[in-house]
């Protein structure tokens, strides 16, 4: 008799996922053989979804890496503006050839800085903001785009469960991934506490965080 697994299911559900255009197939599968981090196929699947259900037209993005989930965003959200920001500078360029490739230079700006620092430059409210960065900085990023924020603006936190670390650091070697996961506890406290928002926490991906300014 068959087993029903972690692996099978995920398995399964990846494989009703339609594919998206070739560009974002051959990014997705470069990024894995050369293990540059972009968002997995279920979150991709919700930021489209959440992109749907929106409707976003303006889209403030926290760490770019290759460019992969700007890009997403651009596809999803048809009539967006997107800043990106993105501290390393080889995936700055990267990025930029792959939106230039795509044709998307007018609806994406890639920003190059540490994003505690260029964040404070960023004007405007989106609709739509995403923390993919740092993940010990979260509640810093957080808190340093609140300006950026008005009731119905959406925010999604990546990669929040930080492979279980969070949940119990007593099984952590590493004290910096320690000081991560503890940081990343107190990040996923402050969302669910704070009054002003209404947070899920999804078990997708690496987990994700999703949280609505009322």
């Amino acid at each position: 008799m068959s087993i029903l697994t972690p692996d099978l299911i995920e398995n399964y559900i990846h494989s009703l996922y339609r594919q998206e255009d070739e560009q974002l197939i051959r990014l997705r599968e470069e990024a894995e053989r050369l293990l540059v981090p972009v968002i997995t196929r279920d979150t991709e699947r919700l930021l489209y979804t959440l992109c749907g259900i929106r409707r976003p037209k303006s889209i403030l993005e926290i760490g770019t890496a290759v460019g992969y989930s700007a890009l997403c965003f651009a596809k999803a959200a048809p009539e967006a503006q997107i800043i990106t920001l993105e501290n390393r500078e080889r995936s700055v360029h990267k990025a930029r050839a792959n939106i230039r490739e795509a044709g998307l230079e007018d609806r994406i700006r890639v920003i190059h800085g540490d994003a505690a620092e260029t964040l404070p430059e960023v004007e405007g409210i989106f609709d739509l903001i995403f923390i993919d960065a740092a993940k010990g900085q979260y509640r810093r990023f957080f808190e340093l785009c609140e300006k950026n924020m008005a009731p119905g603006t959406l925010v999604v936190s990546d990669n929040v469960l930080y492979k279980g670390m969070p949940c119990d650091d007593s099984f952590v070697p590493e004290r910096r991934h320690r000081t991560i996961a503890r940081r990343m506890d107190g990040y996923l406290t402050f969302l669910t506490e704070d009054p002003r928002f209404e947070t899920s926490l999804l078990a997708i991906g690496d987990g994700v965080a999703i949280s609505c300014y009322k």
